[in-house]
């Protein structure tokens, strides 16, 4: 994956750089007719090319990480949110409440917090890793 950014701030050997999102259909938004409009979003980054405010750099990441850890924030709060579910279900079923499936739902949802709650604990984990999963490499 390779994108261009622009530095907007730089502060203890650290850059934030904004970088403009591609859209599902495309990056060439004039030829496009969808009307549709990708937003730019913020990444920081170690400065390791001493980059300064105001320079466009180039960011590459592995396509590879990037999937892996799209999973691991996609899949652990859905497959908790089923889990949730289908635990409830059984449950309250057993229990014989009739109205078992809001209830299940609600089981869910609590299970979904609690796997965003391991996303946010791996995600600190991977941070003081210090892996780069995504780098400048030069400057523009």
């Amino acid at each position: 994956m390779d994108q261009v950014g622009f530095v907007r701030k730089v502060s203890n050997g650290k850059v934030e750089v904004e970088v403009r999102r591609i859209s599902a259909c495309g990056d060439n938004c004039k030829s496009c007719g969808g009307s549709c409009h990708a937003p730019n979003h913020v990444v920081i980054l170690p400065n390791n090319i001493d980059a300064k405010v105001g320079d466009l750099v180039e960011i590459k990441g592995e396509t590879k990480n990037i999937l892996k850890y799209t999973m691991v924030v996609y899949m652990i709060p859905f497959t908790m949110l089923i889990l949730g579910i289908l635990i409830g279900m059984k449950t309250f079923k057993n229990l014989e409440i009739s109205n078992y499936e809001p209830l299940s739902f609600l089981i869910g949802l609590i299970f979904m917090a609690l796997g965003y709650f391991i996303v946010r604990t791996i995600d600190k984990k991977i941070g003081k890793k210090e892996e780069d999963i995504i780098r400048m490499t030069r400057i523009i």
